[in-house]
């Protein structure tokens, strides 16, 4: 299954991407658990890539793909007319640094790659694709049940 989203890089747009992933997962009937974080994960790129690369333009469009395929969720998230983003760079957060420094936020990314089984970033056309995949062992056990 494949499902489709474009939203405008506005922070009042991430609830309305929250909405419809539950609306799936419900269909799908994965577990709470699951659904939340994986939810969870979607809205942490959404607001890092509406913050820090799209700097709150409201003109500038991100779409989301949801694909559901053999046990696997795969969401591809594309930010275009971005500047590059090298995952590769990414140091992942330390919790002890961030509460001694009384920073807010820095363990979005870190988050992210500690839910899903895959965190990647591709280039192509001025435009950043995430793609994240995680293996919901539910998926599978249902559908060989149907």
């Amino acid at each position: 299954m494949k499902y489709n989203i474009s939203i405008k890089a506005e922070k009042k747009n991430l609830k309305k991407v929250r909405t419809f992933l539950e609306n799936i997962f419900n269909q799908m009937q994965i577990p709470a658990i699951e659904s939340n974080q994986l939810i969870l994960v979607v809205d942490e790129i959404l607001a890092n890539l509406i913050i820090h690369s799209a700097k709150n333009d409201v003109q500038k469009d991100i779409d989301i793909c949801l694909t559901e395929n053999e046990g696997e969720i795969t969401f591809e998230i594309y930010d275009y007319n971005s500047p590059f983003f090298d995952l590769t760079q990414h140091k992942n957060a330390n919790l002890h640094e961030l509460k001694k420094q009384k920073r807010k936020g820095g363990m979005g990314l870190t988050l992210v790659k500690n839910i899903m089984d895959e965190v990647e970033v591709y280039y192509e056309d001025n435009t950043n694709i995430w793609r994240l995949q995680k293996k919901i062992p539910y998926l599978l056990f249902k559908d060989k049940n149907k």
